[in-house]
């Protein structure tokens, strides 16, 4: 009868100890989502001595590359350059017999020439358009503007506090448009699709989560334009171009 009491006692402690805890599964992780920006930026290019305007849309993303947050953007800039000079020919009050009038169409210039890869940059236009200035009654000039759009990713990380630095680069293409004025020979006018590229860094600074400010320097790489009108022909040289820059950004 002991024996069997004490076995009693003994297979009904589990009983009195209770059940086991189950343990609790640790929560599932919130769900990345892509958040939109878009913004837009003023500068000055240093050897261009012109400003250029910016603006973008993009995606923060959830992708992180050693610490540093990737962002996808688009963007479109635009800046525009225009010189002009007066014309300083003087036509003689009793011209000689053997003077040679100066053309008065653009037919009398432009029609018989036949001028293939001249290749000049913007300080050799201006002089030669100077210089025509002084053989025209009529002033010279040029107007030439510049319209890149780039597909571009940025990596950002914080520094201190709201404080954030960033980097990155783009690759698209730009509209390259000239209009030259050349007096009393006509004009000249083309445009051309070229490639370009950037690179960037800078810092931001977030005074909200829906709002930052950002400062930087870009270097800027452009193609040469081919462009033709009327017999001449040729590539302008633009070479590549640093842009300070100051912007804002909109984070929604």
């Amino acid at each position: 009868m002991k024996t069997i009491l004490l076995l009693s006692t003994v297979l009904a402690i589990p009983a009195f100890a209770g059940s086991p805890a189950m343990e609790t599964a640790p929560p599932a992780p919130a769900p990345c989502l892509f958040t939109w920006f878009a913004g837009g930026s003023i500068g000055y290019l240093t050897e261009f001595e012109e400003p250029m305007y910016n603006l973008h849309v993009g995606t923060d993303t959830c992708w992180n590359l050693g610490g540093w947050n990737v962002a996808l953007f688009a963007e479109i800039g635009y800046t525009e350059r225009d010189e002009d000079w007066s014309g300083r020919y003087v036509p003689p009050q009793t011209p000689p017999v053997t003077s040679v009038p100066i053309p008065d169409s653009s037919s009398d210039i432009l029609d018989d020439t036949d001028l293939e890869g001249v290749e000049a940059g913007l300080d050799e236009l201006e002089q030669a358009l100077y210089s025509l200035a002084g053989e025209s009654v009529a002033g010279t000039g040029y107007e030439l503007s510049v319209l890149p759009i780039t597909f571009n990713v940025k990596l950002e990380r914080p520094l201190t506090g709201n404080l954030n630095a960033y980097f990155g680069g783009g690759l698209g293409a730009a509209l390259v448009d000239l209009d030259v004025n050349l007096g009393d020979f006509g004009n000249f006018s083309d445009d051309d699709w070229v490639f370009t590229g950037q690179l960037f860094a800078g810092l931001n600074y977030n005074f909200n989560p829906n709002f930052e400010v950002y400062g930087g320097v870009r270097w800027i790489y452009l193609d040469d334009p081919s462009l033709s009108d009327r017999g001449i022909s040729g590539t302008l040289d633009l070479d590549d171009d640093f842009l300070f820059e100051l912007g804002g950004r909109f984070n929604f």
